[in-house]
């Protein structure tokens, strides 16, 4: 692993680190999200406390957070000789990514439950998995009003679709682990969901 591997791998987590739901809520309603409603910094719960207008802005910036040091990551693919495959390159920037947003140092290593950054991270590694995870959600909304679900099965669908499609062992490996991610995320969700008290 070569010196720039190392610093788009250090620029993606920190990239990936920005709480934008946190910033966003702070500058325009002047409150701490991490001290309303779920207390996630994410989209979600920045609709639930400020509005839709301030969520749509938090998701997309949030999607743009992964899709940008991917994007960083295509580009320096294609002009430099890197020490390992492009796959492999590439993969792990989604996840460092992922992890950022997870895990942010400005929030003290706290972080979202990591969907739309994972949804930015990979839509250019593994497309269409990516999009059958948004698919998925979106058809859930017939059946349920649990965000947290849909978000899970989103997470779920992306690495089952890799490994259906026979996707490069490190997307497999890494999408795998977002998903991983995801669920630890929501787990406080899910013991709501196990006794009937999540919305």
């Amino acid at each position: 692993m070569n010196i720039i591997m190392i610093i788009t791998i250090i620029i993606s987590f920190l990239c990936g680190s920005i709480p934008t739901g946190y910033l966003i809520t702070k500058k325009f309603r002047g409150i701490d999200i991490r001290t309303k409603g779920s207390g996630n910094i994410g989209s979600t719960n920045v609709k639930r406390i400020v509005g839709t207008k301030l969520s749509i802005i938090t998701q997309i910036l949030d999607v743009l957070k992964g899709i940008v040091p991917v994007t960083l990551g295509i580009y320096l693919t294609n002009t430099m000789n890197l020490p390992v495959s492009a796959d492999i390159y590439l993969s792990i920037i989604a996840i460092a990514t992922v992890l950022g947003h997870d895990y942010s140092p400005f929030l003290a290593f706290k972080g979202g439950k990591g969907v739309n950054t994972t949804l930015g991270a990979f839509i250019l590694i593994a497309p269409i998995p990516t999009l059958t995870g948004i698919a998925v959600h979106f058809i859930l909304r017939l059946f349920t009003n649990i965000v947290s679900i849909r978000s899970i099965a989103l997470g779920v669908t992306i690495p089952v679709m890799c490994i259906v499609m026979k996707s490069p062992t490190s997307t497999i490996i890494t999408t795998t682990i977002a998903c991983i991610l995801m669920t630890f995320k929501h787990k406080d969700n899910l013991i709501r969901i196990v006794h009937n008290e999540e919305k």
